[in-house]
């Protein structure tokens, strides 16, 4: 009888699991691994290529490696398909979410590949802003450089076919444990799930407890919750999306998307309505100008303020003030 106790190994047999990964890797020529859902591998890596096996051994790579799988397992899961990505050296893999009912549990990930110089890898995205330069922390940089040249390389539209390849397999597996249970079981199983979001089981680089600031509409657990942080706390500066980028550690495009995502409104839209709602603030209890108040909110055209203010407030900053006015 199956007993399913919320951990990844409950549904995945491991030393099964791991002669499928060696197949699978010898087939293909790709690297294999499962990961739970902090990025921690749960089982051997089959097939892994020297250059990773080099670059984990840095502790500083090595912690990278398991954010970079950590986040693209969790962006697997919210796509509801294979997450393919260039994790921080610039290598491509592929994260395959491991799914039961509604429960995240951790990733299947292959690749340690290159795609083929002059095909379009517009359609690979760079998951993390931690780009490392190889030769900054490995000794032997002519050797990993070297390895680096070695990595297999797999066309775009085949590392799609071995992705869904791996997700029937994956999915394969997770429906036998779940046929193994006993229809009361599976109910019971599926309702223990509630509605627990897998993207709040997760903090990098490492595990908190779950809560939230009451003015920050997202966990502590969340990869943005540093942006959203600093903006709160620094309205009278300038604010770019890429500086945000950096200070969570993600690229610039993951950043965005992953910011419109969780907030329902893009970025520069979230900092700009925070802006006016602190200068709504300054406009009742104070006699400021509003070029003053614009300047104070780091708006190098008060005119472009107060276009901003009307866009928000539907009225322009001198009339809400004559309305307003303590």
């Amino acid at each position: 009888m199956a007993i399913f106790d919320g951990d990844i190994r409950s549904v995945l047999d491991i030393p099964l699991w791991e002669k499928v990964q060696d197949q699978i890797a010898a087939l293909t020529g790709t690297s294999v691994i499962c990961v739970d859902v902090k990025g921690v591998p749960v089982t051997k890596s089959s097939g892994q290529t020297e250059f990773c096996r080099l670059i984990r051994e840095n502790p500083v790579f090595r912690r990278r490696c398991i954010r970079c799988d950590a986040l693209a397992g969790l962006e697997a899961m919210r796509l509801e398909q294979p997450y393919i990505y260039l994790c921080h050296c610039g290598v491509v893999d592929v994260a395959i979410p491991v799914m039961l009912a509604d429960r995240y549990l951790g990733a299947v990930l292959f690749g340690q590949v290159r795609i083929p110089e002059g095909e379009d890898d517009d359609q690979v995205e760079r998951l993390v802003n931690e780009i490392s330069l190889l030769n900054q922390y490995e000794s032997d940089s002519e050797r990993l450089m070297a390895l680096y040249e070695k990595l297999p390389k797999m066309e775009y539209a085949q590392i799609v076919k071995v992705a869904e390849l791996i997700r029937t397999l994956v999915q394969y597996v997770v429906d036998r444990v779940m046929n193994s249970y006993s229809e009361e079981q599976a109910r019971r199983t599926i309702l223990s799930f509630g509605e627990a979001r897998a993207d709040r089981m997760l903090d990098l680089p490492q595990t908190v407890e779950e809560s939230f600031d009451d003015d920050i509409p997202v966990p502590k657990t969340s990869a943005i919750y540093p942006a959203l942080t600093f903006i709160r706390n620094h309205l009278h500066d300038s604010i770019t999306m890429k500086e945000m980028a950096a200070l969570c550690h993600l690229s610039p495009s993951y950043f965005s998307r992953l910011f419109g995502r969780e907030m329902g409104e893009n970025f520069v839209s979230y900092v700009n309505r925070k802006k006016i709602q602190l200068a709504k603030d300054i406009l009742r209890d104070t006699n400021k100008s509003i070029s003053q108040i614009a300047s104070e909110l780091s708006y190098q055209d008060s005119s472009h303020f107060i276009n901003l203010f009307k866009r928000f407030e539907g009225i322009t900053p001198q009339v809400y003030r004559q309305y307003n006015y303590r």
